[in-house]
């Protein structure tokens, strides 16, 4: 009874991770699988990834394969791509379609250990930058999309039997509506995360005064689906 009950639990933990936290993000891409490119003029590419060009670890270009010949891609020829991650990478969580809020990705690819990358403005620094981001949060990302930060370090995670909690990221980029997207971290949310939610006063109130940073997905996720 006692193994039931744990495996009840476990069960139902990896529901809920899989509904309300970000998808893992990476730095580490397989060449044993193809890579998906859709251009700007609606095109598709399919090709093995060779090269990616990188400013502050995000991709500022793509360089591909195809045919046996190398093309490249800048990030403002590209709205949409699927890299596939790298063995040595941790790709273990997974969306459940049935708690998808969003029918804009493939779901099934992401499952299988893709990254989904999109074309957007960032800011970095004194600067905006055309790069291609990976998108974290795609099952709730209709008000507030969340890109995986590559210079961001990771809070102290903790076991519960197999499974790993904890352990966010301590910085991502969000971009909300058309502008260009921000960093926001760990340190700057509890100044920023009332505007950011300011539509959705009840989930203001339920954070109250010192929002717990590991929540940060959860609170996305509320706020997501609050009208």
């Amino acid at each position: 009874m006692k193994k039931r009950l744990v495996l009840s639990f476990l069960v139902l933990f990896a529901f809920n991770v899989s509904a309300q936290e970000f998808m893992p993000g990476f730095n580490m891409f397989s060449h044993k699988k193809p890579a998906y490119i859709t251009l700007n003029d609606g095109s598709k590419v399919e090709g093995e990834l060779d090269k990616l060009n990188r400013k502050r670890n995000n991709i500022s270009g793509i360089r591909m394969i195809i045919d046996g010949q190398e093309i490249e891609y800048a990030p403002e020829d590209v709205k949409e791509m699927y890299l596939p991650a790298h063995s040595l990478n941790k790709f273990s969580l997974k969306i459940d379609n049935a708690t998808n809020t969003s029918k804009d990705y493939d779901l099934d690819m992401i499952n299988e250990g893709y990254g989904y990358f999109e074309n957007t403005e960032v800011i970095l620094g004194k600067n905006n930058e055309t790069l291609m981001m990976q998108l974290v949060n795609p099952s709730f990302a209709s008000k507030v999309r969340v890109y995986f930060d590559p210079m961001a370090m990771e809070t102290a995670s903790m076991s519960v039997g197999p499974m790993k909690t904890g352990g966010v990221d301590r910085s991502y980029f969000i971009k909300v509506g058309d502008e260009p997207a921000y960093k926001v971290s760990k340190g700057n949310y509890p100044k920023i995360y009332k505007d950011l939610y300011a539509s959705c006063p009840s989930l203001i109130k339920e954070i109250g005064k010192k929002p717990n940073w590991k929540e940060i997905a959860e609170h996305m996720y509320a706020y997501d689906a609050c009208e």
